[in-house]
């Protein structure tokens, strides 16, 4: 409603500039049109030859000048002063030449410009001004108050009622079907420029989100790749700092055991043995960095598995209790889809950890027939008032979940804490080609 309310509201605006505008020009066209008829006017020549007839002929078109030349006045009132000296100019003429098909069409002028510079209720009453103009111009000479203030004596009327109400009837009917059909056709014309208003707007406004949605995705697939480029670097430096320095452990002491088997030393199964281990370790930190590196393997029954590890890791590096749950049918044949799942969960446990103050924290992926449903909860102090824009762990978890075409929200937990969910369609999960694994169900502390 407010959209359509704004919309309405600048249409408004443009159409009131557009009749400014027009105003403008029908006022300064209608000034030099008439010029050359005031000159003979001036000097008494034509049908207002009386002194009074002059100065009301000259008096109207005055009023038109001032209307062009005075522009910083209202427009509305420029346009209602330049009508009013057109029923001035056509009261007069119905007086001097009642007759004269200039004088009679003239009434049918402001109607016409009232529609178009006013609007429609202004044409209204300037219709059924002109209709009772139309009507009653005939009889006005024969009426003598007016017609000797005006200077002229009063000319007899020859005509039958008949021959003086029809011209006037006729006029007035012609007039009042005119303005019914330009009624009608200015309705459609508004509603079509408000209908082409609005759609204008929404395509602009959607343009503008659309722009912003494609420019917040490039700067989160950025994110997304500094991310990756830091965690690569992060195992790169646990490789040469670890795994490396345990291979250079190894192969000193290799050495040492080779230049004690060149002096003849008998070497003893301790010797072998703290060998045997240090190589051992450096086997089980390599399996650490590879499963680092991918922490999922490409089976449709990996995720849960997966998020299972992760929970024990993060209870032992954090020590808060951290409890995975699993239930319902959990195979994600697709790795990319449990690669972003796995992330949103990895993400959503540290923020738990870092921020959330929470002495226990919960894991749950559940699978129903259209969705698969991952839940990370704790009981930790809940949502602050303010969130900061700044960080990017909600926008990267909700740009993963808007990839797999899901929903992710972020609340208040009941019963204290936070609640993030995450919801991601069965349609996005391609349908394995062998079902034979089973899901898993359980608890794990």
């Amino acid at each position: 409603m407010r959209e359509q309310e704004a919309g309405s509201k600048g249409a408004e605006d443009v159409l009131r500039d557009w009749r400014g505008k027009a105003a403008d020009l029908v006022i300064a066209a209608s000034a030099i049109v008439h010029a050359p008829v005031l000159v003979p006017i001036v000097a008494g020549y034509g049908p207002l030859n009386a002194r009074p007839a002059r100065i009301a002929g000259v008096a109207a078109y005055m009023v038109i000048v001032a209307g062009a030349v005075f522009r910083g006045l209202d427009q509305r009132v420029r346009i209602w002063a330049m009508l009013g000296a057109i029923y001035g100019l056509a009261f007069v003429g119905a007086l001097v030449l009642p007759q004269g098909p200039y004088i009679r069409a003239l009434p049918l002028i402001p109607p016409l410009l009232a529609i178009g510079l006013l609007g429609m209720r202004a044409a209204r009453a300037c219709t059924l001004l002109s209709a009772v103009l139309l009507m009653l111009a005939p009889l006005l000479q024969s009426i003598p108050g007016v017609v000797q203030w005006f200077g002229m004596d009063p000319a007899p009327v020859g005509l039958s009622p008949s021959q003086i109400w029809w011209p006037g009837a006729a006029l007035t009917a012609d007039l009042v079907v005119l303005m019914v059909l330009l009624e009608r056709f200015y309705g459609f014309l508004q509603q079509a420029f408000l209908a082409e208003r609005r759609a204008a707007e929404e395509r602009a406004a959607a343009s503008s989100k659309l722009q912003s949605e494609t420019e917040e995705r490039r700067r989160l697939e950025s994110e997304i790749a500094r991310t990756g480029d830091d965690e690569r670097r992060r195992l790169g430096h646990e490789i040469h700092d670890g795994i490396c320095q345990q291979l250079t452990g190894a192969l000193l002491r290799c050495q040492a055991l080779e230049l004690r088997v060149q002096r003849g030393t008998a070497l003893s199964a301790a010797d072998l043995d703290a060998l045997s281990s240090l190589l051992g370790e450096t086997i089980h930190e390599a399996r650490g960095v590879a499963q680092g590196l991918y922490p999922l393997e490409p089976v449709p029954d990996a995720l849960a598995p997966a998020l299972r590890a992760l929970t024990r890791r993060t209870q032992h590096t954090s020590g808060l209790a951290c409890e995975f749950r699993a239930t319902g049918d959990l195979l994600v044949p697709d790795p990319v889809i449990a690669q972003h799942l796995y992330r949103i969960t990895q993400e959503a446990l540290s923020n738990a950890v870092c921020h959330a103050k929470a002495g226990v924290i919960t894991v749950e992926l559940s699978g129903g027939d259209d969705s698969l449903l991952l839940q990370v909860r704790d009981d930790g102090v809940g949502i602050p008032s303010t969130v900061p824009t700044g960080g990017m762990g909600l926008r990267t978890m909700a740009f993963r979940a808007q990839i797999l075409r899901g929903s992710l929200a972020v609340q208040p937990a009941p019963g204290g804490g936070t609640l993030v969910t995450c919801r991601v369609p069965r349609l996005a999960i391609p349908p394995p080609e062998n079902s034979g694994g089973k899901p898993s169900e359980g608890t794990n502390p």
